[in-house]
């Protein structure tokens, strides 16, 4: 495989702020990322589960359950290794980012999930993650990112964690879109 198809980290995790702010900034560097459902006063939660009660359940179900096959806990929080600064021409390419270490997340309430023709959940382990680096080269996620203009991630690579407390993280872990990258 030519190197510079592999947009896929090993070793590394993403989360991409869609819209930048310095509230989301500061709330994430304080409590780390932490689902949804941590915070039910938010517009965001009441209007989902007012529009579609249960989704962050059958989320659950579909994506993770057969891997973590542990109750159901909280609403997740999903994060990518696509690394989109090798992707110039995606609208995340210069987005900020967190960058998070995989050794950060807690493989027994994780897995890494994909949608090609069927769903695909997998473990989160070493060999997991090289295998959907090999299989997602940059052409697929060019292909299958936003696919779905609703659930842009859907059908590419995400892992979804649902250990409990959320994923801490440093600030070193913060990235800012630098022209000499792109």
């Amino acid at each position: 495989m030519n190197p510079k198809s592999q947009v896929c980290r090993t070793d590394t995790l993403y989360h991409y702020l869609f819209r930048p702010s310095a509230e989301v900034h500061a709330s994430i560097l304080e409590h780390g990322l932490r689902p949804l459902s941590d915070f039910p006063e938010s517009e965001r939660w009441q209007a989902i589960q007012e529009a579609r009660p249960g989704f962050f359940e059958w989320v659950y179900q579909y994506m993770a359950k057969e891997v973590i096959n542990k109750p159901y806990v909280n609403s997740g929080v999903f994060i990518t290794p696509i690394d989109f600064r090798l992707l110039p021409d995606t609208y995340l390419h210069d987005k900020p980012r967190f960058a998070i270490p995989l050794s950060r997340i807690d493989s027994e309430w994780a897995c890494i999930s994909y949608e090609i023709e069927d769903r695909i959940s997998l473990p989160l382990t070493a060999e997991s993650m090289q295998s959907v680096a090999e299989f997602w080269t940059a052409e697929k996620v060019r292909e299958w990112f936003a696919r779905d203009n609703t659930r842009v991630f859907f059908h590419v690579p995400q892992v979804v964690t649902y250990q409990s407390g959320g994923i801490p993280i440093r600030p070193e872990e913060y990235e800012e879109f630098t022209s000499q990258e792109g």
